[in-house]
């Protein structure tokens, strides 16, 4: 197992911050839990902007999940590192629990996927990722906006093939 470091160089953090705080609004999609309209995120997109930013899981960052089970609930403890070769080091366990069972009475199958996946995206917030999510902001129409303005001037228009 990787050995954990502490943060020595609270700048390369923000750096790391800075290029995963922005959301881009394609990959999320609002959903209701049954207390309000919450903002989700695609995990895919999550991990590919984790991969653009630090390199291939396993060189640039990496997680360990352990699993926990009573008779109706699966735990999810996850630890990650990010930053391999530089300051920025290990944290963690972040959580996540889930059902077991359905609200039909049957067994969920995906429960420990989602318990993994919900403790992946709160740990990558921890690094920004998502950041303007989780504050609030994409429930600003004028901030959707400038996102989808900004995303469209940075396209490298010279890598788009016309399909005819």
């Amino acid at each position: 197992m990787t050995k954990m470091k502490p943060l020595s160089n609270p700048e390369e953090h923000k750096r790391y911050w800075d290029q995963l705080k922005v959301t881009n609004p394609d990959f999320t999609k609002k959903i209701n839990k049954g207390f309000g309209d919450i903002t989700t995120i695609d995990p895919m997109w999550q991990i590919g902007k984790m991969t653009e930013v630090f390199g291939p899981i396993g060189e640039g960052w990496q997680w360990n999940a352990e699993y926990k089970y009573t008779d109706t609930l699966v735990f999810c403890e996850l630890k990650m590192w990010a930053g391999s070769h530089s300051s920025l080091g290990g944290f963690g366990p972040v959580s996540s629990v889930q059902s077991l069972y359905k609200n039909n009475g049957k067994l969920d199958d995906e429960a420990p996927k989602k318990a993994m996946t919900d403790a992946l995206t709160k740990a990558m917030s921890h690094l920004g990722m998502s950041a303007d999510v989780f504050l609030g902001l994409h429930d600003s129409s004028k901030y959707i906006e400038k996102v989808k303005a900004d995303i469209k001037s940075n396209v490298d228009k010279s890598k788009i093939k016309e399909v005819t």
